[in-house]
């Protein structure tokens, strides 16, 4: 994880270390003209500057989402690695904290407003361009426990000193109530809580990493190295997913079905070594219909479920196809798209280079459809509080297990688009899988 974290940020890493590196040493020199214990001050102002390098610092798209997600699966982020980095970052601050002031009781009341003050920043701060999230609390906040309880048992075991906690309780409990309040006031003014059952990638098992490699092997020989396998939640009925990092690229495929697959080798209008060679085929396509010989060739090796019963075709990816060009296989049976698909991008080279296929095993049946199109407008319309909408399309669907044909009627919400899911059978609206922000709160006049 830390290497895809990294990977094309090595100015920001020599950067970062040297700021904990003066970091420690100023803390060094302060301490040791003005305190005791230079070298635990050293070492605190250090693993600070670290946390805050990694957490508010880290260059990424700025955004303010003013959201901070609760998760209300507190077991996840100790199977997740981001879960496990939370709490490992912040067990030298509480340990070097305790060495430093000799005080459990101010080091881990001070972690716990950090991590807060750190998941604030990363909601409100333009600059950071990284979500808010309960679960990195909880393990920053165990983290810091873990740190100050280990450097109390080294306390203990050494017979070492530690000062009194009465001494100090008052003006520690007004300068930490201060700042939890404070941060209290930020949440409740600018925040907007966002409640889900589970936000982090988990830790992929032997399992998953054996399925995602034949998955891959059937699409590419082994054409391919894989550097990272994590399994991410499925949210609004979905399935998981596991996440892929390629060391040229990534893939996603859906868990534990194996239903869907997305890969990308290389998204450049410059063709390397990265996109798959089709054996037999001419290179260097000039068309569109060139392009699509090479998929067909391709497709009928690898997934000729996907040639069965389907309409095919082809067009340029780029104002003048420079990314190639893509060719989808799609199958309509009464009007409702399938579930079925097929997406092959060839590049300049004939080289595949982007890869989606959807393939639903068994019959798909749909219940009978009793909702017209123009029906299915003015429920998205009611739903949306009288928002914009537009030409709705009729797909397809899995819904707990059971397939459904449902109108996706898109919406416009200033200058975004929501699709709101409409049940072809019943007309009602699937509000698992319809936003509602960003929309009006209420009617236009």
């Amino acid at each position: 994880m830390l290497q895809a974290v990294f990977n094309g940020r090595g100015t920001f890493a020599l950067i970062a270390v040297a700021v904990v590196v003066i970091s420690g040493l100023v803390g060094f020199l302060v301490a040791k003209r003005y305190f005791h214990r230079p070298w635990s001050y050293a070492g605190l102002a250090a693993v600070l500057a670290a946390e805050l390098s990694v957490t508010i610092f880290f260059p990424s798209p700025g955004h303010v989402s003013g959201q901070c997600v609760l998760n209300r699966n507190y077991g996840e982020p100790f199977a997740t690695e981001q879960g496990l980095l939370n709490l490992a970052m912040f067990v030298p601050i509480g340990f070097f904290g305790v060495l430093a002031v000799r005080r459990v009781l101010p080091v881990f009341l001070g972690g716990a407003l950090l991590s807060v003050f750190t998941e604030l920043c990363q909601a409100l701060a333009p600059w950071v361009g990284r979500s808010c999230d309960s679960s990195d609390v909880q393990m920053n906040v165990l983290g810091a426990g873990v740190g100050t309880l280990a450097a109390w048992a080294a306390f203990r075991g050494t017979r070492g000193e530690l000062f009194s906690a009465r001494a100090t309780l008052k003006p520690v409990a007004a300068i930490f109530g201060v700042g939890f309040l404070v941060c209290a006031v930020v949440w409740k003014v600018w925040i907007t809580p966002l409640a889900l059952d589970s936000t982090s990638l988990q830790i992929a098992g032997g399992d998953e990493k054996e399925q995602a490699r034949q998955v891959l092997a059937a699409a590419f020989d082994d054409h391919f190295d894989i550097a990272n396998v994590q399994l991410q939640s499925g949210q609004n009925d979905g399935s998981d997913v596991l996440l892929i990092t390629l060391e040229t690229g990534f893939a996603e495929l859906s868990w534990p079905d194996k239903e869907q697959l997305t890969v990308s080798l290389e998204n450049s209008s410059k063709p390397g070594p990265g996109s798959f060679p089709v054996a037999g085929s001419p290179p260097a396509p000039r068309s569109a219909d060139d392009a699509l010989l090479i998929a067909k060739r391709y497709a009928q090796e690898r997934f000729p479920w996907g040639l069965e019963d389907s309409h095919v075709k082809s067009f340029p990816v780029g104002d003048k196809a420079e990314f190639g060009w893509m060719v989808s296989w799609r199958s309509r049976i009464d009007g409702v798209l399938m579930p079925m698909r097929l997406d092959v991008q060839i590049n300049r080279a004939g080289r595949v280079s982007q890869l989606l296929t959807r393939h639903a095993e068994g019959p798909v049946t749909l219940p009978p459809r009793r909702v017209s199109e123009k029906q299915a407008i003015a429920i998205a319309s009611k739903y949306a509080r009288g928002a914009n909408t537009a030409t709705g399309n009729l797909l397809a669907i899995r819904r707990e297990g059971e397939w459904r044909a449902q109108w996706v009627v898109p919406i416009s919400a200033g200058d975004d688009v929501y699709p709101v899911y409409i049940d072809a059978e019943t007309g009602k609206v699937d509000e698992r899988a319809s936003p509602v922000q960003g929309l009006p709160s209420t009617p236009p006049a």
